[in-house]
């Protein structure tokens, strides 16, 4: 993923599910690939919880007061106020991001839920589709793409 760092080439890894670059490159690749790459968009529907935990663990924790009354035989009240670390988004809400939803993970700002608009949804669709025949007749017949 660093390999073209500073020179202007932009590597972009696009991976359905981690298992897939741990079947391809193996387990020391894949977390190669994955710890190198600066921003992570997550969607939802990951079913591997190992996957899902570890995002879980990046997004990061929050601290939860919880706060207990009770009444003694005498009638007399205490309360007591604790304190207990939880995710801020665990392994099942990541699982279930709506879709057009994703988690991005940009180097080391905060988590960061963006929604997601298709492309044929934006003003400028039908640039879009015309540029993309053009790189994909460029790409079959080996000529360059006009510009």
């Amino acid at each position: 993923m660093a390999e073209g760092g500073g020179s202007g080439i932009t590597t972009l890894a696009v991976l359905q599910s981690l298992a897939q670059a741990r079947a391809r490159w193996g387990e020391h690749a894949a977390d190669a690939i994955w710890d190198a790459a600066t921003v992570k968009i997550v969607l939802g529907g990951l079913a591997k919880y190992r996957d899902l935990d570890d995002v879980a663990r990046l997004v990061g924790e929050v601290d939860e007061l919880t706060e207990t009354h009770s009444r003694g035989r005498a009638g007399d009240r205490s309360s007591s106020t604790s304190v207990r670390t939880v995710p801020v988004m665990p392994a099942s809400v990541l699982r279930t991001l709506p879709f057009g939803t994703a988690v991005l993970l940009l180097r080391q700002t905060k988590p960061t839920i963006i929604d997601l608009a298709a492309w044929t949804a934006r003003r400028d669709a039908a640039a879009l589709q015309a540029d993309q025949k053009s790189v994909e007749h460029a790409t079959a017949t080996g000529t360059a793409v006009p510009t």
